[in-house]
């Protein structure tokens, strides 16, 4: 899985400044640690420095060209010949595949606003059943009745751990609707999105992943 030479990128959520990327490299690796060189931030050439207890989100490219995401922090700095960054490894239990080009689906509860393009029906607000990268299921009114194809205005609410609150406009088509729990639930798929509004959607389904996981080993230890 940790492969020696490999690219790993890491996610810093800074409060004052929003989301930083950077890149580095794979220098070493052991059961419950990773040796990487100083991470350089995506669009700059200078090496970063970072404290003990600094955490991330990262991603990898497995053997199997899939995509591998995990949260770690820094534990210091190992200062050998070759200088470099020592971050936490929790383990495959806590790695999150992503096969790629995989809208992998979460089940998740946001608040939606859902609007007619061409004034079919009022607006209302509801909550999602479950969410990916390329849809999402809603629990709908009785009224108005949605036509197979027909395509809405949505906004999502999506609540991030860091406690920050993203809106993010999607047009989305309806598919059909279904039965559950006694109220009926509409399956959308989104047809009109933007690459970066996309991506907001996969990062919060990554963390709600990451958060079943950490929630599934609690409870098994």
């Amino acid at each position: 899985m940790i492969k020696i030479g490999n690219t790993i990128n890491l996610e810093l959520n800074d409060p004052e400044s929003g989301k930083k990327v950077f890149k580095s490299r794979i220098l070493d690796a052991e059961t419950d640690k990773i040796y990487i060189d100083f991470p350089v931030e995506k669009n700059f050439h200078k090496a970063s420095f970072f404290f003990e207890g600094t955490q991330f989100r990262v991603w990898i490219q497995g053997n199997d060209q899939a995509i591998y995401m995990f949260d770690t922090e820094v534990l210091g700095k190992s200062n050998g010949k070759v200088p470099m960054l020592m971050l936490s490894d929790p383990g495959k239990d806590y790695y999150i595949r992503i096969q790629r080009r995989q809208h992998f689906r979460v089940d998740a509860s946001i608040d939606v606003a859902v609007h007619s393009m061409r004034g079919e029906f009022q607006a209302f607000t509801t909550v999602s059943v479950d969410l990916s990268g390329g849809g999402m299921a809603l629990i709908l009114p009785k009224e108005p009745t949605l036509q197979p194809d027909q395509k809405i205005n949505t906004w999502l609410s999506l609540h991030h751990q860091s406690g920050t609150i993203e809106y993010v406009p999607v047009v989305a088509s309806f598919i059909r609707a279904i039965e559950f729990s006694g109220r009926l639930k509409g399956m959308f798929q989104f047809s009109e999105i933007e690459d970066t509004e996309r991506q907001k959607i996969v990062q919060f389904c990554y963390e709600k992943q990451l958060e079943m996981k950490k929630k599934e080993k609690i409870s098994n230890t």
